[in-house]
């Protein structure tokens, strides 16, 4: 005969047993990814590349979700409060880790979320308007030699973008160039067309190598500490202006939380689709390097979240 405190045991036992069943049976409905940008960005790209052959390994659909606003700040704070059961899942970049640096109103902190796959990595390129030396070399002669004469453009405020060419200033000894803020990487590219801005640090797309080869603008230097396959002939920032270096990363964050079985699972599945030859191509044709990885996620993020907290401190950027 069963006793009372076998009960009271077997009835704690219960909602244990439930969770563990949940996880081993992982996924049971569609898996919601949002996109905290706009549709049609890098972000978004990426993922759909990635979400059917993802959803064939699962064996559930996988969904897009695009909550664009506030730098990021929208989407991210969705994903923070949804339940920490593997259905919701965030895909973010460098702004992740930037936007609260730099933003009180940014309603989330680092810690909200948990790395569940990194997606691939892409340099930044420095670009310059054609009326600028022609060499990476020759341009950083020409700026240290004419502090304030420049105007140079940043696609988001408090944006890798912006706090890597705050970097690069100081460690190449270019003094009180004029930054211009647009509202992403299209509006600035064309403001860097239109001679407004003289150079810009961005991420490069398939538009802007065909603007090379037109002769609208020039590809100076790559912010990796060596040169890319994809770019030879262009040089690493870090020849002239030795020891400079930065990336994008590209990656997939879940409520902190989530079972680790579950991210477990999840991030299997994506390294396994990362690792598909066609999805390699998708990706490179947007010149980021498809690879991914849990832990490679997590020792990225500690790496920026200690880089980008300096140059925020040592700049003293705020922007609310």
């Amino acid at each position: 005969m069963i006793n009372r405190r076998q009960i009271i045991s077997m009835a704690a036992l219960a909602p244990l047993a439930s969770q563990v069943s949940a996880q081993d049976n992982w996924p049971q409905r569609p898996i919601r990814i949002v996109n905290p940008g706009a549709p049609g960005g890098t972000n978004d790209t990426l993922t759909r590349y990635l979400a059917e052959p993802l959803s064939k390994i699962l064996g559930q659909p996988i969904v897009i979700d695009s909550k664009a606003g506030a730098g990021g700040a929208i989407g991210t704070q969705f994903v923070a409060r949804e339940p920490a059961d593997g259905y919701t899942f965030l895909t973010h970049h460098n702004g992740f880790i930037t936007s609260p640096l730099v933003r009180n109103s940014s309603g989330y902190e680092v810690k909200d979320l948990v790395p569940a796959s990194l997606q691939g990595t892409s340099p930044m390129i420095l670009m310059a308007h054609p009326s600028m030396p022609a060499t990476l070399a020759e341009f950083v002669a020409y700026a240290r030699s004419n502090p304030g004469k420049l105007e140079w453009g940043t696609a988001s405020l408090g944006g890798v973008g912006h706090l890597a060419t705050e970097v690069f200033h100081d460690m190449a000894g270019i003094k009180d160039m004029v930054r211009v803020a647009f509202s992403g990487s299209a509006p600035a590219v064309q403001a860097l067309l239109g001679g407004q801005v003289k150079y810009l640090l961005s991420t490069p797309s398939a538009s802007t190598a065909g603007l090379v080869k037109e002769g609208r603008l020039r590809f100076l230097g790559v912010s990796y500490p060596n040169r890319v396959p994809t770019l030879p002939d262009v040089p690493a920032i870090a020849e002239v202006v030795p020891g400079f270096s930065a990336s994008v990363w590209f990656g997939l964050l879940a409520r902190a939380g989530t079972p680790q079985a579950i991210l477990d699972k999840f991030s299997q599945a994506v390294s396994t689709v990362l690792a598909q030859p066609d999805v390699v191509d998708k990706y490179m044709a947007v010149n980021v390097v498809a690879k991914g990885g849990q832990g490679d996620l997590a020792e990225i993020l500690k790496r920026e979240q200690a880089l980008w907290s300096k140059v925020v401190k040592d700049k003293n950027i705020r922007l609310d």
